[in-house]
């Protein structure tokens, strides 16, 4: 690159769009977008020339002609390889670098771009963005590309899907390496949305202008969000759709990805070996072979790698269940793990506290909100019923209200429809609640008055919640003398480092956190605030096993890993390609009505409904069935890891396109059940 590189900004545009045709030179505050995003690209000081780059096709006329009386310089090239396209438009121009910039982001700030820039000008990288995470709102998209990187992409990318998004294979196809720029503006939603894809962001973009009149070529990201922050009712126009739409439809164009060739001799060996000395041949219900297709599933897994496990027969699958969630990072990382050894060099446990319990009890309290003093245990069920224990203690009452599931122990499984073995009066003690509805929680407060010990729930599963339904569960619980515990063991280091009680910003009394807090190691921990916690020295909670030092080890190497890397982020990130790219792939297909993706992102769930709206676990068993034939190991829910990669995003995404496609001619010729090579799966919790 030579010591004063020509920067060129390529603004890609095209008058096609499926949800608001014509939409770059859509009118905004008098004038055509095209003509606001090149005037705000321009005022960039990094970019030395910017031009405009459509296809040679008759429906882009408008857009050629739109430049030609504007003084925009416009290159045109092929109408189906918009790669090609944008490549030659860069040769053209004798660009040394590329800022990709597209021409329904109106919003576009300068200094963003200059930010983008700077970063990719320090020679480290092949491609620089802020899209890579969404650390800055959809609409702000800049990507600067070396022209070597761009050259390369054009002579080696072969996918349709590849060649109709220009960067998609730079991004994923692991020989280039990539930067992305973090946000360091706190935004009001990590979700935002400013690009112009449908008919409300258009009005959404319409009414910035609007408010910000003459300065309307002026203004910047800081000046947005701070009109934003003065005038929620412009926020609620914004409307989140999937990032990189286009992306995920293309995937339609490509070949189905075929079964692989599996053996599971072994696997059907150790089964029946099972069988013989095993109850329902697991320790673990969710992981036992009634929850897979028998036949087609794996049901031994031999070892892990990073996001990918290997089973008894040496079949390999990217893995979704990760463990029910526990591994965050990914399947024996090397840093955990070398923490752990270190450590057993030295003996697991003892016969006094080792200085680990204190350790990590000190970083448990520096990054959860409501964590003053901490206790430990080696499962959720210990923390769930440590917190209740403690509740009761604390407040001399017996009922708890309860929302969510919250493990094994007598006092919330008595619920279930797994309950026996839990005597009637201990039942009687529990009160489920439905999330979103707070009145189903005051019931229980009026009916037991003054009985109540604490309200136990989970902060959030795969419905966000309501406006103030979190704050008001809080108020109602102090108004009533109540503990207000969260069960953050899904939601534990996933959603945000101090979990659910972070990412809502509302802190309970007590919380139980567990699974991810050791990347897989047997570990859980009750926190909350010091008067409460201090009744665990009156009460029995007490484990030969609570200060084992293997697991503190892994949980101490963790945490520091969450803290340095960007772990979080890249959870969000990935899991919204997933969530994204399998519900656009079932509108593609005509299934959206029968199977969606809901939740928050780092934990996804995928839902399956008849026709009748009723939940159906044979469309789920044939749409699992076929995901694992060719190396997805899917169980129902999606828990991201650290080492879920890019490649393993783009796998999963051809192979939901060809399952999508297999379940949409099995639901049309009404055959899904004939095509299940094995028993369906079937519920843990049985319907009473």
């Amino acid at each position: 690159m030579p010591a004063k590189p020509k920067i060129v900004a390529i603004i890609q545009a095209r008058m096609r769009s499926t949800r608001l045709p014509g939409k770059v030179l859509a009118e905004i505050a008098g004038k055509p977008m095209l003509w606001h995003v090149v005037r705000r690209v321009r005022r960039s000081k990094s970019i030395d020339e910017t031009l405009v780059a459509t296809s040679s096709g008759a429906a882009d006329d408008a857009i050629a002609a739109f430049c030609r009386e504007s003084g925009i310089p416009c290159y045109r090239g092929s109408e189906a390889d918009v790669l090609d396209r944008y490549c030659r438009a860069a040769r053209n121009s004798k660009a040394d670098v590329i800022v990709r910039v597209t021409a329904d982001c109106p919003l576009i700030d300068p200094q963003v771009i200059d930010r983008v820039v700077r970063r990719f000008l320090r020679g480290d990288s092949d491609y620089v963005s802020n899209v890579l995470r969404s650390t800055y709102p959809d609409g702000l998209d800049v990507e600067v590309i070396s022209r070597a990187a761009l050259e390369q992409a054009w002579r080696m990318a072969r996918r349709s899907s590849e060649r109709e998004h220009v960067t998609t294979f730079i991004r994923n196809s692991g020989l280039f390496r990539l930067t992305n720029v973090e946000n360091n503006i706190r935004l009001p939603s990590p979700e935002m949305r400013w690009t112009v894809d449908t008919p409300e962001d258009l009005k959404f973009v319409r009414r910035i202008y609007a408010s910000f009149g003459r300065r309307s070529s002026n203004f910047g990201l800081d000046a947005v969000l701070e009109l934003l922050e003065k005038h929620p009712d412009t926020m609620k126009l914004n409307k989140r759709w999937a990032r990189n739409e286009g992306y995920y439809r293309s995937l339609v164009q490509e070949p189905p990805v075929p079964p692989r060739r599996r053996k599971l001799t072994r696997t059907r060996q150790l089964l029946a070996r099972a069988r013989k000395i095993i109850p329902s041949c697991s320790q673990t219900f969710s992981k036992c072979p009634t929850q897979f297709v028998q036949g087609v599933a794996p049901a031994f897994i031999i070892r892990g790698r990073g996001s990918h496990v290997w089973d008894v027969d040496e079949n390999e699958y990217i893995d979704y269940p990760m463990a029910l969630g526990p591994v965050i990072l990914g399947h024996n990382d090397l840093d955990v793990s070398a923490a752990v050894v270190r450590q057993m060099r030295d003996g697991v446990t003892y016969s006094l506290p080792h200085p680990l319990e204190v350790e990590v009890a000190e970083l448990l309290a520096e990054i959860i909100p409501c964590a003053e003093m901490v206790r430990f245990g080696k499962n959720g069920s210990d923390a769930t019923a440590g917190a209740v224990r403690v509740a009761r203690a604390f407040t001399g009452r017996d009922i708890i209200a309860c929302c969510g599931y919250h493990g094994w122990q007598d006092w919330y499984v008595g619920i279930t429809t797994r309950n026996k073995g839990v005597p009637k009066a201990v039942q009687k003690l529990t009160q489920p609640f439905v999330y979103n509805d707070i009145r189903s929680l005051d019931r229980i407060f009026e009916k037991n008055h003054g009985k109540v010990a604490a309200v136990v729930m989970e902060p959030v599963g795969v419905v966000p919640p309501k406006d103030g339904f979190l704050n008001e569960v809080k108020k109602l619980a102090k108004k009533n003398g109540a503990l207000l515990v969260y069960d953050e063991i899904v939601t534990g280091f996933r959603l945000a480092l101090g979990g659910a009680q972070e990412y809502f910003g509302i802190t309970p009394d007590l919380a139980c956190f567990g699974k991810a807090m050791g990347n897989g190691f047997p570990i859980a921990a009750v926190v909350g605030r010091k008067d409460v916690m201090a009744v665990f020295d009156e009460v029995f909670f007490s484990f030969t096993f609570g200060g084992e030092t293997a697991s503190l080890a892994a949980a101490k190497a963790t945490i520091k890993k969450m803290r340095t890397r960007n772990v979080i982020g890249h959870l969000w990130e990935q899991g919204r390609k997933l969530q994204d790219g399998y519900n656009v792939l079932a509108g593609e297909f005509g299934v959206a009505q029968n199977t969606g993706c809901i939740g928050l992102a780092p934990r996804t769930v995928l839902t399956f409904k008849n026709a009748r709206g009723a939940e159906s676990l044979v469309y789920k068993s044939f749409f699992q069935q076929e995901c694992l034939k060719r190396g997805v190991l899917f169980s129902g829910g999606q828990n991201l890891c650290f080492s879920h990669s890019d490649a393993d995003i783009e796998h999963t995404l051809l192979v939901y396109r060809t399952v999508m496609e297999l379940f949409a001619q099995a639901i049309k010729t009404g055959t899904v059940q004939n095509r299940l090579e094995g028993p369906a799966v079937q519920p843990v919790f049985r319907r009473a």
